[in-house]
């Protein structure tokens, strides 16, 4: 029992100890911005050119698995269906991210008429 006290007693001093002087001879600090962007209409173009480049080629992937699907069910119901629904979804996708990429250039448009 004396043995923890005593060693909650010395971790105590040592951080006291390590950061007093941190606090005594504090400076005042710059920050860089690391997103290299000065508004908030840059940030999210930048961000969404992330996401179209991310995204696109799962988009790409799921029409190809889509045709290899149809061109290998040779007329198998349960494969078609299968091929249907990767089709789908591939387009899907692809509907969203242009749907991001107009709804970005939409309001774009608007802010800049603000301004």
């Amino acid at each position: 029992m004396k043995n923890i006290k005593l060693k909650k007693i010395i971790v105590s001093a040592m951080l006291v100890y390590a950061l007093i002087p941190s606090i005594i001879f504090a400076e005042t600090a710059t920050f860089n911005n690391p997103i290299k962007t000065d508004s908030i209409q840059k940030l999210l173009i930048a961000i969404l050119n992330i996401i179209i480049t991310v995204l696109t080629p799962f988009v790409i992937v799921f029409l190809v698995l889509a045709g290899f699907k149809y061109v290998t069910g040779r007329g198998n119901p349960q494969v078609i269906a299968e091929a249907n629904r990767a089709l789908l979804y591939g387009l899907i996708g692809g509907v969203v991210i242009l749907g991001a990429v107009v709804i970005t250039q939409i309001i774009a448009g608007v802010v800049v008429k603000f301004k």
